[in-house]
């Protein structure tokens, strides 16, 4: 039985090549767009399961409503952990990490400028799942200074080398002892240091203020904890500790805050939970987008369901060719079982063969796509014994789904009816056809319409106004470990005549900043505002509006107990006059007292998926020496000449390190680098599903034909011209775009508009993208269609009616 349908398959495959062709490719172009949608999405829902312990890891988040406004951030104070360990039972290990550092470190010759180290409490290796190569990780973090390696970071310096007890020697500062070297953490890791520092190298991890929340911190919790135990604990912390210290050092109980409507409390986050998490928006790494992948993953659907649905249509318009078949063998003794086995099985073949071209089209276009994804994919279909199952068991589910409809269908036919030529396909089999063709053209639509409506978005967000000029700014990363000649190198380089303008500062727009909490002096309301240290050239480099007062001055002591705000600042603080005014960060006390001296327009110094925050400038010429990382020049005339002269006066003061420098505007532009990334995907598979869904119009365009054989011919001997015949055919075509362009309007909308609650500042839904996809929609199916009924209407009436 199996060999008589191998043989039948084989042959019917055979005799309709081009259909058959058809069908394969549709298939094998679906399944291959759906797998590789599937191995992003895969990838992204598996951060950080490769820790043995990640069920049982959580991240400490802290929560602060502070006068109305929400702050919902990964950073927690220096004294948080030790609390942890020692007065919550149902935890076993808390580990606290810093931020990453930038950092120049030199090893004999080889000086080399690093981004992406942490200070990290001595038992980080007792929650994290790291594999050591060199080293103890009992005892690699457990003398101060003493550095952990990553493999790539080694190599870098050390060749293949054993390291271990060598020195790297960090200028102005003291040097590291190589304790250990750990392989690479994994690409799905939201946390990737390239090395870890001892904490005991630094002295602020024993700090004791329960405001300075700047670390994050990780607890590994006893078998059976949950996540709601571990909150309630952490409110008794917060009672315990940090209302006492508020009542201390602001003047205000935790009940009398709490009593404001105000909240200060931490709560836990699963580790696995923190790639994707949409209120955290913020971490080591860049963060995963939920409603990225869901868009995706709906989108890699709708193409399968497309492929599957053309292989419906395609098996249906080849109807009138198998529809002999089916009478000869029902009056032979098959019975309609055996039929739909027959045809199932046939398309289950066909799933099978193009399951195996879409494995080739895979390991072809995997590096195309990782390079479109920004990962590193891995599909081992032949190393990995359950792949093999799951794609057997894919290939026969999709081959089932795609040709149940045309089973079951050609399976009804009456072996009278068809052996007499007559087996129309009306009633409930022609509806379902045309509704089928419909979902094709929804999908179509609102494919188009995304596509056009995220490239609007990103046009918007690229063209609009930042209130600060980011063009021709030169960034040169790690300048603070040039100091103490970093006044001398901004003087050389403003000696060029294509270098108009230097700054040094702890950050750059779209670098993010740091935040503090200030008070109005004749305030008692608290606010969060973000703060950059910077030098008194920031505002002519980075060409800022100065609206009211002055801007910081050169050589003037006033400077360090000054401070310059933005406006939204301004009307935060809710300060009238503000010239001369006083403003408090934290405790209103001399020490923390500082002089409004200037107001600046606001500026975007975040993307644009925000809105502009409280903002002030400090200018602290001693801090600057050891947190201004980033200096900005501002050029004019040729690129290449400037990076030249800069790179030369450069490496006269840098004694040997590297000369890393971006493009402020390329830099600024990686904040966008997820919609980018979103829009060439939504657009590329928009176009794979166009083109799949453009292979079904053909099919039915090619049934209605084949139905219609007999009327065009009796058309054409009564005079009926081409165009009328053309219209006759197409007609119906017009009314399913029509039809499914009234459905997908609202879809695309909706969804469009859910799309948006990602930006602060977003662009209008015009209505010229739907009427603009619509318009694409039928154009491209009547295109598609009008070659079947061209065909159709040029052909000689007298063989249409022999062919009848």
């Amino acid at each position: 039985m199996i060999r008589y349908y191998l043989k039948t398959i084989i042959r019917n495959l055979i005799r309709n090549k081009f259909y058959s062709a058809i069908n394969i490719v549709g298939l094998a172009i679906g399944i291959t767009a759906c797998i590789l949608i599937m191995l992003y999405v895969q990838n992204e829902l598996s951060y950080d399961k490769f820790n043995e312990k990640a069920d049982r890891i959580y991240r400490v988040n802290g929560l602060e409503v502070l006068n109305g406004d929400t702050y919902n951030l990964p950073w927690t104070s220096p004294p948080l952990a030790r609390v942890m360990q020692d007065e919550i039972p149902e935890v076993e290990e808390v580990v606290r990490l810093s931020h990453y550092l930038s950092m120049s470190l030199q090893y004999k010759d080889k000086v080399l400028n690093e981004s992406k180290g942490c200070y990290a409490d001595a038992n980080f290796f007792k929650i994290f799942s790291t594999s050591f190569i060199y080293g103890d990780p009992n005892e690699a973090l457990e003398q101060p200074y003493s550095v952990i390696l990553s493999e790539t970071t080694a190599k870098r310096y050390f060749g293949n080398e054993n390291p271990i007890g060598k020195t790297l020697t960090r200028k102005n500062y003291k040097s590291f002892t190589v304790t250990g070297v750990i392989k690479d953490f994994p690409e799905n890791s939201h946390i990737k240091p390239d090395f870890l520092v001892s904490f005991k190298s630094w002295s602020y991890n024993k700090s004791k203020n329960w405001f300075a929340n700047s670390f994050y911190t990780y607890a590994l919790v006893k078998e059976g904890t949950s996540k709601q135990v571990l909150d309630e604990k952490l409110k008794g912390v917060v009672k315990k500790h940090v209302g006492p210290y508020m009542k201390e050092n602001k003047g205000i109980s935790l009940e009398e805050s709490i009593a404001q409507g105000n909240k200060l409390e931490y709560y836990t986050q699963s580790l696995t939970d923190i790639h994707l998490d949409n209120e955290v928006k913020a971490g080591q790494e860049p963060l995963g987008n939920s409603t990225y992948l869901a868009i995706f993953s709906i989108i890699a659907v709708f193409i399968l369901v497309i492929a599957c649905i053309n292989y419906m249509n395609m098996s249906t318009a080849q109807s009138v060719k198998r529809a002999r078949e089916v009478g000869i063998k029902k009056s032979l003794g098959s019975n309609r079982k055996n039929l739909i086995l027959q045809f199932l099985s046939e398309s289950v073949f066909v799933s099978f063969i193009a399951l195996a071209l879409s494995m080739a089209l895979i390991k072809i276009l995997l590096p195309s796509f990782n390079n479109l994804v920004d990962k590193q994919l891995i599909f081992k279909y032949t190393d990995n014994f359950n792949v093999i199952p799951l794609m057997l068991v894919f290939g026969i589910g999709v081959g089932i789904i795609a040709g149940s409809y045309p089973a079951f269908f050609l399976a009804s036919f009456k072996p009278l009816k068809v052996l007499k030529g007559i087996h129309k396909s009306e009633g409930l089999h022609g509806k379902l056809r045309s509704v089928l063709v419909v979902f094709q053209l929804i999908v179509t639509i609102v494919l188009f319409s995304g596509t056009f409506f995220i490239s609007k978005q990103i046009f918007f967000l690229q063209k609009q106004e930042l209130g600060f000029n980011k063009d021709n700014l030169i960034i040169i990363d790690n300048a603070k470990s040039i100091d103490p000649q970093i006044s001398s190198l901004k003087s050389e380089l403003l000696a060029q005549s294509g270098i108009l303008q230097v700054t040094s500062s702890n950050s750059i727009p779209g670098r993010g900043m740091y935040y503090e909490i200030f008070a109005h002096e004749l305030s008692s309301l608290d606010r969060h505002i973000n703060v950059l240290w910077t030098d008194v050239d920031f505002l002519k480099t980075y060409d800022i509006e100065l609206i009211d007062g002055r801007f910081f001055e050169e050589g003037n002591p006033a400077n360090r107990k000054s401070i310059v705000l933005n406006e939204t600042a301004l009307k935060e603080l809710n300060i009238e006059d503000p010239i001369g005014k006083k403003v408090y960060k934290g405790q209103k006390t001399d020490k923390n007292t500082f002089t409004i001296i200037g107001i600046i327009k606001d500026f975007h110094y975040e993307s644009l998926h925000k809105e502009v925050k409280p903002f002030g400038l400090y200018c602290d010429s001693d801090r600057l020496k050891y947190i201004g990382r980033y200096l900005s020049i501002r050029i004019s005339g040729d690129i290449q000449e400037n990076l030249k002269n800069i790179k030369q006066i450069w490496d006269t003061f840098a004694g040997g390190q590297s000369f890393d420098y971006a493009f402020l505007d390329e830099d600024f532009g990686r904040l966008y680098a997820a919609d980018v990334q979103t829009r060439k995907v939504v657009s590329i598979f928009s176009a794979l599903a166009i083109f799949i869904a453009c292979l079904g119009l053909l099919a039915l365009a090619a049934f209605v034909t084949e139905q219609r054989t007999k009327e065009i011919g009796v058309r054409k001997v009564n005079g009926a011209r081409v165009g009328q015949i053309l219209y006759s055919l197409n007609q119906n075509f017009i009314k399913w775009v029509a039809v499914a362009f009234v459905i997908a309007t609202p879809i695309a909308y909706y969804t469009m508009t859910r799309w948006l609650e990602n930006f602060a500042y977003k662009t209008t839904l015009s209505w010229w993208i739907f009427a603009l996809a619509g318009f694409l929609a039928l154009g491209i199916a009547l295109l598609t269609v009008s070659w079947q009924s061209w065909r159709a209407a040029t052909r000689n009436p007298v063989e249409a009616l022999r062919y009848e």
